[in-house]
């Protein structure tokens, strides 16, 4: 997919499958397997934000998005990731991950849920003065991908991008 950064003031990530490729592609279900998995894999992302995602749950980095991301710095894009979470134990696990692999001019914002993403692009609309036409969405999730494009926001699966 061809995108012309040129009208792109914001680009926001995902994190889980975008920004973080999870090399156990069933994670979230192993994490679910049991309230005691569930409990420590929360416990383990808030008491080993620096290890988290490299010991505990190896995550890599994109390498397309990594590219994309430099040629963002070069035009000076405003970049976010916005990421769904039931809690924020993770998210300084999360924000150490974005730092290690991408650099520390990405902002990490949480969300409750899938459908909150559009309320936190809107949020990020404003706070950048930038109409939603001017904002660019990455993700992996195609349901989230889909509601967004239809509420009028530019979403694109990571995976087409080239």
């Amino acid at each position: 997919m061809s995108i012309d950064l040129n009208n792109i003031k914001v680009v926001i990530f995902d994190f889980d499958g975008t920004l973080a490729i999870h090399r156990d592609k069933d994670f979230v279900k192993h994490r679910n397997e049991s309230e005691d998995k569930r409990l420590n894999y929360y416990s383990n992302a808030y008491q080993n934000p620096n290890s988290f995602f490299e010991n505990i749950e190896p995550c890599d980095r994109s390498e397309v998005l990594y590219k994309l991301i430099e040629e963002l710095r070069t035009k000076n894009t405003k970049m976010y990731c916005l990421s769904g979470m039931k809690f924020s134990f993770h998210f300084n696990a999360k924000k150490e991950f974005i730092n290690k692999n991408y650099g520390n001019d990405i902002e990490l914002i949480s969300v409750g849920t899938q459908e909150l993403k559009l309320d936190g692009i809107k949020i990020i609309s404003k706070v950048n003065k930038c109409d939603l036409n001017e904002i660019l969405f990455i993700e992996d999730l195609d349901d989230t991908i889909n509601y967004l494009k239809s509420n009028g926001i530019n979403a694109i699966n990571v995976n087409d991008l080239k």
